[in-house]
């Protein structure tokens, strides 16, 4: 019989996997629709990163729900944040490379040339980290890890707000405040994991007070993939790709 805590863990946390999934799902439908290639890029990326989290909520929810708490759940618990932690910082590597060919002075933001390899060495060392603790602690208790990994999320987020503001691409630079945004708040919410687990022993409790961060990073994700084309003026019908409207082309290059 679960517990009224346990109850509303699995409610709030089905509804932050369906919230990624929808972010995905409308993220692989506009790819369809894009004719430009670096738009269909940042579309795939903004889908692989909403599926890793439905994954990672996913996960969270079946086994703090149904309480497996065994020695094989926290390794496999561990590996999927560990990979989660590389692919966000590689989307974050990426598009902030990308966002400076859009800029008309082709700025370097925050020397990211040279900063990221200094955060990828933290980012893997966030990855080794969270395994270990998975595994000694259990995985419910990592976030994004507070050491080096916390930082290269949040220097990301700040990279790519800043490269957002000086893209000369007006979707673009929509695109790239709203993935900041998305990254920020899982940054927050990797950052109160630890502080909270040490005031409250319930992972049910913990878990149901970062929802709403979570919650609202989904959405700006969500945002992150409707910014690359609007959509309320779009048809997405079959064969619009092969029928394109005057909207349409001006988003190619």
């Amino acid at each position: 019989m679960l517990s009224e805590g346990a109850i509303i863990f699995t409610i709030l946390w089905s509804g932050a996997t369906a919230l990624f999934l929808y972010a995905a799902y409308w993220a692989l439908i506009i790819r369809k629709v894009l004719l430009t290639n670096l738009y269909r890029r940042q579309a795939l990326w903004t889908a692989a990163m909403g599926i890793y989290f439905v994954t990672l909520a996913a996960f969270l929810t079946i086994v703090l729900t149904l309480q497996l708490y065994t020695l094989e759940t926290n390794i496999l618990g561990g590996l999927v944040i560990s990979s989660g932690s590389i692919l966000e910082f590689l989307w974050i590597d990426s598009t902030v490379r990308i966002a400076r060919r859009s800029d008309p002075l082709l700025r370097d933001t925050l020397h990211w040339s040279k900063l990221r390899y200094f955060l990828w060495i933290g980012s893997i060392g966030g990855a080794a980290s969270a395994m270990i603790t998975a595994i000694t602690l259990g995985f419910s208790t990592v976030g994004a890890i507070s050491g080096e990994f916390g930082g290269a999320l949040l220097i990301g987020a700040i990279a790519l707000f800043l490269s957002g503001r000086r893209s000369g691409d007006v979707t673009l630079r929509h695109h790239l405040t709203w993935a900041a945004s998305c990254i920020f708040l899982l940054w927050l919410v990797g950052q109160s994991v630890g502080p909270l687990f040490r005031i409250i022993v319930d992972s049910y409790t913990v878990q149901s007070i970062i929802f709403p961060l979570v919650a609202a990073g989904a959405f700006c994700l969500y945002k992150s993939a409707r910014s690359l084309i609007p959509i309320g003026h779009l048809s997405l019908e079959a064969g619009i790709s092969n029928d394109p409207s005057p909207l349409a082309a001006s988003t190619a290059e």
